[in-house]
């Protein structure tokens, strides 16, 4: 019986890497998207280097909220999420896992340990959005299999015509 694809994984603070970690593994693991959508390829990548940015030059808040995943000491993805919404919902924001590592469970496994580290800190919901193109259905079944249920579907970016998936997941019991 083979171990569980978390117990294979090390989960690492963004301050224990280097500026440029987050925008290389976005960049390598939308590359085929990319390829297929010209509008996202001008657009994305200016976007992920900004978030790079903050992630290591504001280190006390937005370098944060997410964490590097490595297997066997090599860095296989990251997952983030915004708390700003606090305590009604935190956002699952920009996760990835490199292609040659995906079906695997590891993206699966960095987004319950999201979920895990959201209900620790009270969140009543977790949200998240994919693309609905199909490059996204391994995302959208991953979220699906992790208990999300589709909210609401539509563009949310002018700049791109990807229409995109949105999710939601119940982490607390409301009380009454």
């Amino acid at each position: 019986m083979g171990l569980e694809p978390e117990a294979l994984l090390l989960f690492t603070p963004f301050k224990q890497h280097q500026q440029g970690m987050i925008l290389s593994l976005l960049s390598q693991s939308y590359a085929a998207y990319l390829a297929l959508d010209p509008q996202a390829a001008q657009t994305w990548p200016a976007d992920w280097a900004a978030y790079d940015r903050e992630v290591f030059h504001l280190p006390d808040t937005v370098g944060t909220c997410g964490f590097v995943t490595s297997l066997d000491a090599q860095a296989i993805g990251f997952a983030s999420w915004d708390p700003r919404e606090f305590p009604d919902y935190g956002v699952i924001g920009h996760n990835c896992i490199l292609p040659v590592f995906r079906g695997h469970g590891y993206g699966t496994a960095q987004i319950r340990r999201v979920l895990c580290i959201l209900r620790a800190r009270g969140f009543a919901q977790a949200r998240v959005t994919t693309g609905e193109h199909p490059f996204f259905r391994p995302a959208q079944r991953m979220y699906e299999s992790c208990g999300f249920c589709e909210v609401a579907r539509g563009h949310r970016d002018p700049r791109v015509a990807l229409r995109m998936i949105e999710y939601v997941l119940p982490l607390q019991a409301r009380h009454m």
